[in-house]
C-alpha cells in the first residue's frame, strides 16, 4: 500500500460511523479528500497575538503549540530545515474519480482523536517548535532563498509556585531546496547574509541573517500569584482579540456551537477589524497550537471549523519536517490585493497539530492553486508535565 493510500486508510478508519448517513454508500478510504471552494475577499488584517510565558516575555514573538505530551513521529523526508528538504510550491489538492468529501471529514476526526486524549493537566505545559521565515538573499542577479529558522522551547508556569521558561536558539539557515542550494553553492556557500535595512521602517538596521546555530539561552519568569482575570493587564494568553486569564481559558466552552458564540463575543469586544469567518479560523488555529486547553476545548474547536465556512481541504501533505499529514487551509485577499492562506495540517491519527504554515497564493482575481511558502510554525512536541524545567542546551 502506497503511503498515501495507507494516510487516507488511517483517515477512513477514523471516521466515526455516525458522521456517516449511508454506510454503504462510503467512499474508499483514498477519496476522502476535497476539492478548494470559493472564499471570501472582504478582509482587512490579521488579528495580533503574542505569547507571554507566566512571567516569562520572550526577545522573539512565537506561538506555543497543541495539546498531547508527545514527540510526534516524523516522516521520511528527513530534519526539518536540510538543505532541499523544503518544498517552494504549494500541494495542489488531490483529486480522485470519486466524489470529493469536504475539509469537515478530517476536521471531525480530528475531533474525535482529540475527544478521546486522557491528557490531564500539571505544573507546566510544556511545547517545543520550530519557526521558520523564507528569506531572500543573495546577489543582485542570482537571488536565492534560504529558511531562517529559530527554536523555542517553552515552559508555561500553570502553578501559583512555579516560574516559567522559555529557551530559545537560532537553528541557523538554510538553502530552502535544492535549487537554492545549487544556487548558494555557486554563491561561494556563505554562512552569513546582510540584507539592507527595511525601507519602511524607519531607523530600522541591516537584517543580519546567519546560517550557523547559535547557543540556547534561557529566559526565566519570578514565580507568581495567577492573575484573577485579564482586566489587569497581565494575563498570559491572547485569544480572539483581547488577553485572557487562565481562569477564563478554563471557562472556553466544549461544544462548538457555544464556542463560536463566545468567541464572537469577544471578537465584537476588541478592536479585531477582519473579516468574521478568517477571525473564527485564527481564533481556533490559537486554541489548537497556542493554548494549554482541555481534549474536549481543541475537539470544540475543530468541531467548529468543520461547519465553517472557507475552510478547504489540501488533501494529503508534508510538513517541513517530512511528517505526513492532512491539511486545512483558510485563504483571504489582504489590503494590497494578495493572496494569503493558513493551512493547517493535522495528524488524523491523533487529532495532534503538526503544523501551521502561510502561503503566498498571488494577487490575481483569485487565488493560485499553487502558492510559495512564506513562513511555518513546527510543533515537535507538546503537553502537560509536573517535572521542573532542565538546563538550556549547549
Amino acid at each position: 500500500m502506497s503511503p498515501r493510500r495507507d494516510m487516507m486508510k488511517v483517515l477512513a478508519d477514523a471516521r466515526p460511523a455516525r458522521l456517516d448517513p449511508d454506510l454503504g454508500s462510503r467512499h474508499a478510504p483514498y477519496a476522502i479528500m476535497a476539492h478548494p471552494q470559493p472564499t471570501s475577499a472582504s478582509v482587512v488584517r490579521r488579528p495580533a497575538r503574542r505569547l507571554v510565558l507566566a512571567g516569562v516575555v520572550p526577545t522573539m514573538a512565537l506561538a506555543a503549540a497543541g495539546a498531547v505530551f508527545l514527540t510526534i513521529g516524523g516522516g521520511g523526508a528527513g530534519p526539518a530545515g536540510a538543505p532541499g528538504a523544503g518544498s517552494r510550491a504549494a500541494n495542489a489538492p488531490t483529486t480522485t474519480a470519486s466524489a470529493p468529501h469536504t475539509a469537515r471529514d478530517v476536521l471531525l476526526v480530528a475531533a474525535e482523536r482529540s475527544a478521546a486524549d486522557p491528557t490531564s493537566g500539571g505544573r507546566y505545559w510544556v511545547t517545543d517548535q520550530e519557526h521558520g521565515n523564507v528569506r531572500e538573499v543573495g546577489p543582485a542577479n542570482r537571488r536565492y532563498q534560504v529558511v531562517e529558522r529559530q527554536g523555542l522551547r517553552a515552559w508555561d508556569a500553570l502553578s501559583p509556585s512555579a516560574r516559567g521558561v522559555g529557551f530559545f536558539r537560532d537553528l541557523g539557515a538554510v538553502p530552502f531546496t535544492a535549487a537554492d542550494r545549487a544556487a548558494w553553492q555557486a554563491d561561494g556557500a556563505p554562512t552569513q547574509w546582510v540584507e539592507p535595512a527595511p525601507k519602511d521602517i524607519p531607523g530600522a538596521e541591516p537584517i543580519i541573517i546567519r546560517g550557523t546555530p547559535g547557543p540556547e539561552t534561557a529566559e526565566w519568569g519570578a514565580a507568581r500569584p495567577m492573575p484573577p482575570d485579564a482586566k489587569d493587564g497581565n494575563a498570559p494568553y491572547f485569544l480572539a482579540g483581547g488577553p485572557i486569564s487562565r481562569a477564563e481559558l478554563a471557562a472556553v466552552p466544549t461544544e462548538p456551537a457555544a464556542l463560536k458564540a463566545w468567541l464572537l463575543k469577544r471578537l465584537k469586544a476588541s478592536e479585531v477589524q477582519e473579516a468574521t469567518h478568517y477571525s473564527l479560523f485564527w481564533s481556533a488555529r490559537t486554541i489548537l497550537f497556542d493554548l494549554p486547553v482541555s481534549p474536549q476545548v481543541r475537539a470544540a474547536a475543530y468541531r467548529m471549523l468543520a461547519d465553517l465556512p472557507g475552510v478547504t481541504s489540501l488533501g494529503e501533505v508534508t510538513d517541513q519536517r517530512g511528517r505526513a499529514g492532512m491539511a486545512v487551509g483558510f485563504a483571504r485577499k489582504g489590503d494590497g490585493g494578495h493572496w494569503s492562506q493558513t493551512r493547517l495540517i493535522i495528524d488524523p491519527r491523533t487529532g495532534q497539530a503538526l503544523a501551521s504554515e502561510s502561503w503566498d497564493l498571488g494577487s490575481g482575481r483569485a487565488p493560485k492553486a499553487t502558492g510559495t511558502l512564506q513562513s511555518y510554525v513546527l510543533v515537535v512536541s507538546a503537553g502537560f508535565t509536573n517535572d521542573s524545567p532542565p538546563a538550556p542546551q549547549k
